[in-house]
């Protein structure tokens, strides 16, 4: 048996990410490691979100739903499109990867549930979306990498 059995791939559905869970397939194949998909979304985004003024990704106003309903929407959002986006990245695997989304703060939940979850490797994008959730991402991968209980690799 090698040392790596169980990948953990953090995602933002953000080109570093899907780049990340590509290397992540490609080393799941050479040594026959199972892969956990992993979102953190934070909750600083649901309150700002119900006051307005966007549709995205339902074409409901966001000031006309509650707390609830946005949260719902943006798990409804990470399981349809961003961890399956992912997934679609890793390639043919010989088991189904599985697919976590979380609130909280990234680097926090990315470390928590490694530790919690056997997880012998962490894959992260090195940077996440374009504007701040890049900036933020950055920092993200550095966190997992000063802190996680594992080997972080990082991708660009």
């Amino acid at each position: 048996m090698n040392g790596i059995a169980h990948i953990l791939v953090a995602t933002d559905g953000s080109e570093y990410a899907l780049k990340a869970a590509k290397m992540a397939g490609d080393l799941s194949r050479a040594l026959n490691a199972k892969v956990t998909l992993l979102l953190v979304d934070s909750e600083d985004i649901v309150v700002p979100n119900t006051w307005g003024p966007g549709e995205f990704p339902m074409k409901k106003a966001y000031a006309s739903m509650s707390v609830e309903e946005v949260r719902a929407m943006f798990e409804k959002h990470a399981h349809e499109h961003e961890l399956p986006s992912t997934a679609a990245s890793l390639g043919e695997l010989s088991t189904t990867p599985k697919l976590v989304h979380r609130w909280g703060h990234a680097a926090t939940e990315i470390c928590e549930y490694a530790a919690n979850h056997d997880v012998d490797l962490i894959v992260i994008g090195s940077h996440g979306r374009t504007g701040l959730k890049s900036v933020l991402l950055g920092s993200v991968s550095h966190a997992v990498a000063n802190n996680a209980p594992c080997p972080v690799t990082i991708v660009r």
